[in-house]
Parts: C-alpha cells; sequence; structure tokens
C-alpha cells in the first residue's frame, strides 16, 4: 500500500498498471523526465549493428587465491553514470571515416574498429564477443581483433590500445537523465537501507537503461487446436519458434507474430548499450592501476559490474556513499577465485561468501573442498541440488535431485599453475 501511494504521489502512476518493475521505471521516466522527441528509436539494421556494442558488464578474475582481501562495491555505478554523462539523442547519422575529428562535447558515437593492444596487458579492458573452449564470451583480449566500440571507451583507452575507426553510427549528446537519477536517489536516501522503499527506488534506478535495450519481438506462447496450428504456419507473419505436440490436446507452441505492431514499444539500443560502456569505462581504473610489482599497496584480484576485490587500500577520492563511489563491504581473511561468479570466502567476522552460478546453496559447500579445486589434477566437485523441471503434456512441475558439477573455468582468462600444480594467477587470451 505505501509503495503504490508514493508511485502516485510523486509520479501520478498506478503501480498496478505495471507488472514489472522494469514498466514502472520506464513509465516514471517518460512521465515527467523524457524530451519529447529526443530519443532516437533504433530498428532493423540499425539495432541488430549496435547490438553487438552491448556486451555488458566486465567480470574477470585475475588472481585465484588471496588473504586480507578487501571487496569494494560501487553505490548505483549505472546510475552514477547515467547522470554524469551525455548519451546518443536525436537523428542518426551513418558515417565513415575518422569520426573523431568532430567535437567530441557535441556528438556521441559508436564505430566498427580494428584495435590492437600496444603491448600485452596484464589486464586488458576493451571486451568483445568471442568464442572461447566452444562457446561464445564477453572476453577482453591481447592482440587484434575487431569490435563495436563506444566514444568514451575510445578516448579512455588511447593510452592502451591502437585503434582504427572504419564506420558506424552518430548522434548529438545531451544529458537525459541526471534529474531522474537526482530525484529517484534522493527519495532512496530518505528511507532506512532496511526498508522496502528503499529497495524499490533502487530497483527503479537500476531497471530503466535495460529497458532502452529491448528487443522489438512480438512473442507469444499458447496452446493451439491441431486445426488452428497449421493455420498458423501458414501464415507468411508468423515466425514458429518451437511447439510442443500434445497429441490429442494440440500443440504448444512458442512464435513471433509480426502481424502485431506494438506502438508502446520503442527502444534505443544506442541509450542501453552506452550506459554499460560508461560502467566499463568507470570500471577500468582498477585494471590501470599498476600491478603489485610497482605499486606493492595495491592488486586487484577479481572485478564484477560495479565490484573489485583487492589487497591493498583504493585512492580515498574514490570511497564513500555519494552516487558513485566506493564503500568497503567486508573484508576476507580468505577468498578463493574458480573463475567469474565462481568465488568463496571466509571474512574476517567468520562468515561464509559464496557466490556459484547457477547453483543455489553456495555457502552450504565445503570450504575446503572448494579450495582443493585450485589444483590441477582436480578437476571437478560433484554436488547436489534441487532443480525444477516442467511437463507441460502432464501439466505438473516437479522437483528433482540433480547433480552439479563445479570446476574452475578458463573461458575468459588461461589459469596459471606453480611448480607445485596450484593455481597461481591468469593470463589474458591473446588474438593475432
Amino acid at each position: 500500500m505505501e509503495k503504490r501511494k508514493l508511485v502516485y504521489n510523486k509520479w501520478s502512476l498506478n503501480i498496478e498498471n505495471y507488472p514489472t518493475i522494469s514498466s514502472l521505471s520506464y513509465a516514471i521516466y517518460r512521465s515527467k523526465y523524457l524530451i519529447e522527441n529526443m530519443i532516437p528509436i533504433t530498428s532493423g539494421k540499425v539495432f541488430n549493428w549496435i547490438k553487438d556494442s552491448y556486451t555488458g558488464g566486465s567480470t574477470e578474475m585475475y588472481i585465484p587465491y588471496g588473504k586480507d582481501v578487501k571487496v569494494y562495491d560501487g553505490t548505483s555505478l549505472y546510475p552514477s553514470q547515467m547522470k554524469l554523462n551525455k548519451f546518443p539523442v536525436g537523428p542518426i547519422y551513418i558515417f565513415e571515416g575518422d569520426v573523431t575529428i568532430l567535437d567530441k562535447d557535441k556528438h556521441y558515437w559508436i564505430a566498427g574498429a580494428e584495435v590492437k593492444t600496444k603491448r600485452d596487458l596484464d589486464r586488458p579492458y576493451l571486451q568483445i564477443h568471442h568464442k572461447t573452449n566452444g562457446s561464445v564470451r564477453t572476453v577482453a583480449l591481447n592482440g587484434t581483433f575487431e569490435m563495436k566500440i563506444h566514444c568514451c571507451e575510445y578516448y579512455n583507452s588511447l593510452d592502451d590500445y591502437e585503434i582504427s575507426i572504419k564506420n558506424g553510427y552518430l548522434f548529438h549528446s545531451e544529458y537525459i537523465f541526471k534529474d531522474f537519477v537526482d530525484d529517484v536517489f534522493k527519495l532512496r536516501q530518505s528511507y532506512a537501507k532496511d526498508h522496502p522503499i528503499n529497495l524499490v527506488c533502487k530497483l527503479i534506478l537500476n531497471s530503466l537503461y535495460g529497458r532502452f535495450g529491448m528487443r522489438l519481438i512480438n512473442n507469444i506462447q499458447k496452446f493451439l487446436s491441431k486445426q488452428d496450428f497449421f493455420k498458423l504456419t501458414e501464415d507468411s507473419n508468423c515466425e514458429i519458434e518451437d511447439f510442443l505436440d500434445l497429441g490429442e490436446n494440440g500443440f504448444f507452441v512458442n512464435y513471433i507474430d509480426n502481424n502485431i505492431k506494438n506502438n508502446d514499444h520503442k527502444v534505443c539500443v544506442a541509450i542501453a548499450s552506452a550506459v554499460t560502456a560508461y560502467g566499463r569505462v568507470a570500471m577500468s581504473i582498477f585494471k590501470k592501476i599498476p600491478d603489485l610489482k610497482k605499486n606493492p599497496g595495491f592488486i586487484i584480484l577479481y572485478s564484477d559490474t560495479d565490484s573489485a576485490f583487492i589487497i591493498g587500500n583504493l585512492p580515498e577520492e574514490l570511497i564513500g556513499n555519494e552516487l558513485g563511489k566506493f564503500k568497503l563491504e567486508y573484508t576476507f581473511k580468505e577468498v578463493v577465485m574458480l573463475g567469474p561468479k565462481l568465488y568463496m570466502g571466509i571474512t574476517t567476522d567468520d562468515k561464509i561468501v559464496a557466490k556459484v552460478k547457477g547453483f543455489k546453496n553456495a555457502k552450504e559447500i565445503n570450504y575446503d573442498d572448494f579450495k582443493s579445486l585450485l589444483n590441477e589434477n582436480n578437476v571437478s566437485l560433484d554436488l547436489e541440488h534441487d532443480k525444477w523441471f516442467r511437463n507441460l503434456q502432464d501439466s505438473n512441475i516437479t522437483i528433482k535431485k540433480q547433480i552439479y558439477k563445479l570446476m574452475k573455468t578458463e573461458n575468459k582468462r588461461k589459469l596459471i599453475y606453480d611448480d607445485n600444480g596450484i593455481a597461481i594467477g591468469t593470463e589474458a587470451f591473446k588474438k593475432d
């Protein structure tokens, strides 16, 4: 009731009309902060081309084991970048050649480029979609490669990369999120951290940018009779993605209906991608700080979208409770990291902190068993957990015990072992 009243009193919106936080956030932005005809609509070839630059946050594991490791977390990193920076707006222009001759304060561009590291970097930070070990991952490489690069990443990386711009899309640039972020963040701060409204405001802040990157697909899931199913297959404007034959009961079908025109589904993937690009630029500061040999007071072991595990201390100017600053979450007495989103540690107050992507009960894993996987000869650890399985034909859900195979991963960087076969570091992949 309190959330409904707050949203209505502040933005004159009925929360019941918006089934998701992202739809509510988008409605709030449009109701008060959106300037008419400011946001460019990306669709078709433009959407598909720019989408390749939308690689999300950067998550890397550099050193798999550490003691006295401090975990710093950013305060609303993406919203802070939305407030501080200009974004692509207005008409969309196609360009070829050196776009950097234009005034970088007035324009925003996304370019296809050939990129080369000037030397082999310990922690390269320009990431692309790249196939490693049989699957496509977002990987930061050494060597020469092609990518779709945002102008903010271009100017941030010139010390470490040679970049040749080929072509791309050009926009004007304006501050479009400042008032929205200021208002919602101020509202969030007026409530205690454990208050539900604080969490609602946090979700509203962090959900808006993704709405601009939604794919324009009219996906429908429906039970159909056999007659209706065969009619659907004859409709040239419908694309069947998948279907399940239910025998005498017909079919369950997942399809795209291009007959539906959703005029409210207006997106700008350039803006969504730009938010994540600015976020990567902000986090690149951790990767640019000299390594332990050059600076005994600092070393980075792991970085996520808006957090970092380090030995040492952050510069004072980066620490604080303000938007975009970093705060110390906790300190590990000891921590093991087997890959991105795959770590387990013991804090200074003897609490277990663990994250194992795809496994629900990470804190219940035995720490010594987890740590044993640092040994090159220990390939995996078999864990058991409950998984839910849907059976559409029988209209039921069953819960079954299933084995989860916990393994160290080398999908994004190659592990380095010492003479005893213990993982002590990683190195970036190189593309020539």
